[in-house]
């Protein structure tokens, strides 16, 4: 409501008053843009993650890698630091002579270095992962390193120690490195081939995030944030625990969420104070068995009221919010054994990332590969491809159609009462893009002739009143001068709805 004044001395001082808020205000402004030039606009993390293309392997590929990696929209960069790649004498049986909480006595560590130089130059968040697999001289197994001692029982206090030196190394003050303001601990737990004895690993894992903790904590830059869990999705008996069971053991609770003295290491629990829990939702598409521990994407919500219920019981600080660090579909070709064409591959990516965003506890979408895993040597099919095919492109570099769809996804859901509800994000932009809608008719597409902004993130959702195929353009701008920033595939009505369990 507007205010009649009089006198000059008033008049001054409304002038100046509105001066000050005006200037508060653009203050405010210039805080927040510089703030989002260090943390990305979007809330909703975009992670990528491929140790062979990022870590093993040359500066100049390196930097080609990041740069398309941008390209595409990601903002987030998982890396793995690989406990056995950074120490030094990783098979020996012995311990060498060093000080392994000096990040310095480290050899390592040259490819981590480049690798976090030139994301963050480029502006991407980098989250380090802790991750097995142990040196030799940090485990309870016998040499020779094989699948069945392979970090059987890691040293919880030596983990620590290392924990402190890639924490100190990108704390921001040594030898001008960057700072990392995210980290994990470990990798799949509650896979066998990660951390065992299997029926121990809740144990175990409790050890390791009690040593490490408060290693990166004390170590790490000062405002960084530390997740756990990085959980493997589905229960395998003997050699995977679910990641439900798994959680309540690790914090010490029984099947109804109720505090537990007598299990081993529970009778000094210490509650984690954590930031962030970590999980990797693969799965199956469209149906979740409800007599089986998993936790895929259909099921995240049951992570959510685990942690809730955890918290409610003393074990971890409320409220935490989930990160999806892990995630792909396998396509056939180039892996015979699985039955997702590479069509389907692009359509389940998008699909996925809608069912994601319709959850906003869960903060982040992951894309596992760059690059299919290459076949290994083995007798049969299984060994052969028992890598990764998740990857956007095929292991010769050749695009998969999950290329473009993870650049610019897309999804069509059919509406009950007709029509279609279109869901899409405009990855490679951060801040609002413009969009023009594209129905397939007969061989051709019908534009729709308007151009309608995203929100601040790149995100819209729109309905239409005929059922069909749609595509859409994506633009900088609304005019007549935009650029186009690329095209996203034809995305057919969702033919089967996804059955989601609570």
């Amino acid at each position: 409501m507007r205010r009649r004044v009089s006198g000059g001395r008033t008049l001054v001082v409304v002038a100046l008053s509105l001066v000050a808020v005006a200037a508060l205000v653009l203050a405010i402004a210039l805080l927040e843009r510089g703030s989002e030039s260090q943390e990305n606009v979007r809330t909703r993390w975009s992670i990528i993650e491929d140790h062979a293309a990022l870590i093993r392997s040359t500066p100049g590929r390196r930097e080609r890698v990041l740069r398309e990696l941008q390209s595409l929209g990601a903002d987030t960069i998982r890396i793995l630091a690989r406990w056995n790649e950074i120490a030094p004498s990783p098979e020996s049986a012995t311990r060498p002579s060093f000080d392994a909480s000096d990040p310095s006595d480290y050899r390592g560590f040259g490819p981590y270095d480049d690798l976090v130089r030139r994301a963050t130059a480029l502006g991407f968040r980098i989250l380090i992962d802790l991750a097995p697999d142990a040196p030799r001289w940090a485990t309870a197994g016998q040499p020779p390193i094989t699948p069945e001692t392979v970090n059987l029982g890691p040293d919880a206090r030596a983990f620590g120690e290392f924990a402190a030196a890639v924490a100190r190394r990108y704390s921001g003050s040594f030898r001008n490195l960057p700072a990392v303001h995210f980290f994990s601990i470990w990798n799949e737990p509650n896979h066998e081939l990660f951390l065992k004895p299997n029926a121990r690993s809740p144990e175990l894992y409790r050890e390791l995030v009690r040593a490490a903790l408060p290693a990166v904590r004390e170590n790490g830059a000062p405002d960084l944030q530390v997740f756990a869990g990085e959980t493997a999705p589905s229960e395998r008996p003997g050699a995977v625990m679910g990641p439900r069971r798994f959680l309540r053991r690790w914090l010490c609770l029984d099947d109804r969420f109720r505090p537990v003295a007598s299990a081993p290491g529970c009778g000094a629990f210490e509650r984690p104070e954590i930031d962030g829990f970590a999980h990797h939702p693969y799965g199956r598409a469209l149906r979740v068995e409800s007599n089986r521990d998993v936790v895929n994407l259909l099921a995240i919500r049951r992570l959510g009221a685990d942690l809730d219920r955890a918290a409610d019981a003393g074990r971890l600080p409320s409220g935490l919010p989930i990160y999806s660090t892990e995630f792909g579909f396998q396509s056939n070709p180039p892996d015979p054994t699985v039955s997702t064409t590479l069509a389907r591959q692009a359509e389940l990516s998008n699909e996925k990332e809608k069912q994601s965003y319709g959850y906003p506890r869960l903060r982040s979408y992951a894309q596992y590969l760059l690059y299919d895993d290459p076949p290994r040597l083995g007798a049969t099919a299984e060994e052969v491809w028992s890598g990764f095919q998740t990857g956007l492109r095929f292991v010769d570099g050749r695009r998969k159609p999950a290329w473009e769809a993870y650049r610019l996804p897309i999804t069509v859901d059919p509406l009950p009462e007709g029509g279609v509800r279109i869901w899409g994000l405009v990855r490679p932009r951060a801040g609002t893009s413009y969009v023009e809608l594209e129905r397939l008719l007969g061989e051709g597409w019908v534009a729709s002739g308007d151009r309608f902004a995203t929100d601040d993130q790149g995100y819209f959702e729109v309905s239409r009143p005929i059922l069909g195929s749609y595509r859409f353009r994506a633009y900088d701008r609304r005019g007549a001068d935009a650029r186009l920033i690329g095209t996203s595939r034809s995305a057919p009505p969702l033919a089967e709805t996804p059955l989601a369990q609570p």
